[in-house]
């Protein structure tokens, strides 16, 4: 081996090593100039409970159309995208909007016991400012005494805004889509 090529190799596991540590959520990242104590570190219990918790508030809001749980989850410039008309809304009142939607197109439906399950969670992201989580979802319910199954998938981003996890974003596909 020519030593310009072991220089190469090992420069290359550093930066390897390096950006993994950056991706690897079981990593905890800390700010060391940071002095704010209410901001959340990356990747701590903490952070995931807190993640998973607003995740349920958002799927149980859509299943009881309750928009005021979903008032203050969203930041200044949120983006919320959805199979159903008109598709996407915008800013800090995005989810309340979405859930109006959501009860909307299951009146029109006639959609009775509409309910989300969220399924097992297998991509976590988390560096020390931005989460990224793909949570899956069946949802069920009835039309007509018939029973209605989607299943589809959640990705939500969220940031820290004014020192809490706030959504940015939330995509919603239907498996039927992939």
């Amino acid at each position: 081996m020519s030593k310009n090529f072991l220089i190469i190799l090992c420069l290359s596991l550093i930066v390897q090593s390096s950006y993994a540590k950056e991706l690897n959520p079981a990593v905890i990242q800390t700010n060391k100039n940071n002095t704010d104590k209410t901001t959340p570190v990356a990747d701590s219990a903490a952070s995931r409970s807190e993640i998973m918790k607003i995740i349920n508030t958002v799927i149980n809001a859509s299943s009881s159309f309750d928009v005021n749980a979903v008032a203050d989850l969203y930041t200044p410039n949120a983006v919320i995208a959805d199979e159903e008309p008109p598709f996407s809304w915008n800013g800090p009142t995005a989810g309340v909007q979405w859930v109006s939607t959501v009860e909307k197109t299951c009146k029109d439906f006639k959609l009775k016991g509409f309910k989300g399950k969220i399924g097992r969670v297998n991509v976590y992201l988390q560096s020390a400012e931005s989460i990224y989580v793909v949570v899956p979802v069946d949802y069920t319910g009835e039309i007509k005494g018939e029973p209605f199954e989607e299943d589809g998938a959640f990705t939500f981003v969220f940031r820290i805004v004014n020192g809490r996890w706030m959504i940015k974003s939330q995509v919603w596909v239907a498996k039927k889509g992939m």
